[in-house]
């Protein structure tokens, strides 16, 4: 899953509801890209385009489990975050140290 599809499958899942397993492998499909955000070529982020509307979801899905108090809510959260941080520190190393490359569109 790409960060798009991802990002677009949580803000479905916030607006609709869902089982605890849905919301189990959707954090699995966040730490799958936190693990692989070292593999982008480039920058993910330049805009902070992404990191602006994973942010937003936290919002809606923090509210959501106000609602519905299901446990696996809180681990998507803490996977999202753990994404968004990752996202975020390997924009900051490539500004750092790399230029000139092509962005990570592959995990866009």
């Amino acid at each position: 899953m790409k960060l798009a599809e991802l990002l677009q499958a949580v803000r479905v899942l916030t607006q609709t509801g869902g089982s605890g397993l849905q919301y189990e492998a959707l954090a699995g499909e966040a730490e799958n890209l936190a693990n692989m955000v070292d593999w982008a070529n480039g920058p993910i982020d330049p805009e902070d385009r992404w990191l602006s509307q994973l942010a937003a979801l936290q919002d809606d899905l923090q509210h959501r489990y106000v609602q519905m108090s299901e446990p696996a809510m809180a681990l998507l959260n803490d996977m999202l975050t753990r994404l968004g941080q990752a996202i975020a520190q390997h924009d900051s190393e490539f500004e750092a140290g790399k230029t000139g490359e092509d962005e990570g569109e592959d995990f866009i």
